[in-house]
């Protein structure tokens, strides 16, 4: 055997090769052969190598003059080089997908969140209109149900996408749309018809028309209700059953349901009190995604909840006051860490941003210590690809004050689905 090691530009047809690196790093069979034509030679080429060993004794071609004979350490030295060149091209590239990646996901976000802020301004504009132009405002309503119920049944690899920026104006129009975002795709996880799936979501978007009629100082009182504050904001749903009375083209399914939407199963919810027997399957959905979004949003910090310990007190409540099929399919839908939940994994702490469908203990994750290694911007974490388990979910309490103003931890939990 008689080995020299060649410049790429000295390599011939003919010459017997033998190349640095494993079989998987190269697309040739093997990793010492003939090279055969100059389709080879060209790839040889583009491998990144300044030099190859070439054993003389198996060429059909004379060796070039230039050609130097290398000691069995510099083919060593020269192969440990090309490795090396290998795994940092191989890096590069991984961390060029994994900024492509982060880039993916945060637009979707993004997307996420600007359709649920225009969908707010439509909701707005149909209360506004509902006295005074009815029939204008029911279209839109229809209109507005149809696009949500669509995008509840688009196929995504996610469920819901944390909107937790700040936003202006009378939260409850906030309430309404989680309501409405939460109940389509429970209607539709249930099998509910087309028409069932319309009747649960117009209800949802107008199941707050009644606080209208509440005063803001009530409703978005930021200390303790008094009992008769209690009593009048428990009126709302009779406030909205009344005004929507007149509106011809609004089915009285969806003004029957409004009125129960806030009911529980033994008689102890409002504003009539009445048991499960007189509630409308509708009105059986919509109690549970109201009562989730209320502890999930309450207007008191003492009085809100973390998403997935909201889920917890639902399920304990299951029976006495929801109906148990269609709380186990909510509960289902939403995982053990929903979407807004807080959670500690290998000592760090990140906030669940987006629901896996198909692998819900492994969500999206935005993590607060670490930043994607280019543009320096949060880093997401995909659990399942990453392989992280989560340990616990925690507190607000537990995060330090910079992190809560940087995250928005101290907003809203407001979902939406995730942009096509």
């Amino acid at each position: 055997m008689e080995n020299v090691s060649l410049t790429i530009k000295d390599l011939k047809v003919g010459h017997y090769i033998n190349l640095p690196i494993g079989w998987t790093s190269h697309p040739f069979i093997l990793n010492s052969f003939i090279i055969k034509d100059t389709k080879q030679l060209q790839i040889l080429q583009h491998l990144g190598f300044d030099t190859i060993a070439v054993d003389l004794s198996r060429s059909k071609v004379t060796p070039m003059p230039s050609a130097q004979h290398t000691t069995a350490n510099e083919l060593a030295l020269a192969a440990k080089i090309a490795e090396q060149k290998t795994a940092l091209k191989y890096a590069e590239e991984e961390q060029k997908i994994q900024v492509l990646q982060q880039q993916i996901w945060w637009k979707q976000i993004r997307q996420a969140r600007s359709k649920y802020q225009n969908k707010i301004t439509i909701l707005k504009d149909i209360y506004s209109k509902l006295s005074l132009q009815p029939q204008q405002a029911i279209s839109q309503l229809e209109v507005l149900s149809g696009e949500l119920t669509i995008a509840a049944a688009q196929q995504h690899d996610y469920s819901f996408v944390l909107c937790n920026e700040e936003l202006s104006g009378d939260p409850l129009y906030q309430n309404a749309m989680n309501i409405a975002v939460l109940s389509t795709r429970l209607a539709q996880q249930l099998s509910f018809s087309a028409q069932d799936i319309a009747i649960v979501t117009q209800t949802a978007l107008l199941s707050q028309y009644g606080m209208l009629w509440v005063p803001a100082s009530i409703r978005n009182k930021k200390s303790e209700l008094t009992k008769p504050e209690i009593n009048y904001l428990k009126q709302h749903p009779a406030y909205a059953s009344q005004k929507l009375q007149g509106i011809d083209a609004l089915a009285d399914s969806v003004i029957n349901s409004i009125l129960q939407s806030n009911e529980k199963f033994d008689g102890s919810g409002y504003p009539r009190g009445i048991k499960q027997d007189k509630m409308s399957k509708f009105a059986q959905l919509i109690a549970i995604t109201t009562r989730y979004n209320e502890m999930c949003n309450a207007n008191l910090p003492q009085h809100r909840y973390s998403p997935n310990l909201a889920i917890g007190l639902l399920f304990k409540a299951a029976n006495k006051h929801y109906n148990k099929t269609y709380l186990e399919q909510f509960i289902k839908m939403m995982g053990i860490y929903p979407i807004g939940t807080i959670v500690n994994y290998d000592s760090n702490q990140a906030q669940v941003l987006m629901g896996i469908i198909n692998s819900l203990r492994k969500p999206l994750i935005v993590d607060f210590n670490k930043l994607e290694p280019l543009k320096k911007q949060p880093l997401l974490r995909h659990c399942g690809q990453d392989n992280i388990t989560i340990a616990k979910a925690i507190s607000c309490n537990d995060i330090a004050p910079d992190k809560l103003n940087k995250f928005n931890l101290i907003q809203r939990s407001n979902l939406y689905f995730p942009a096509s």
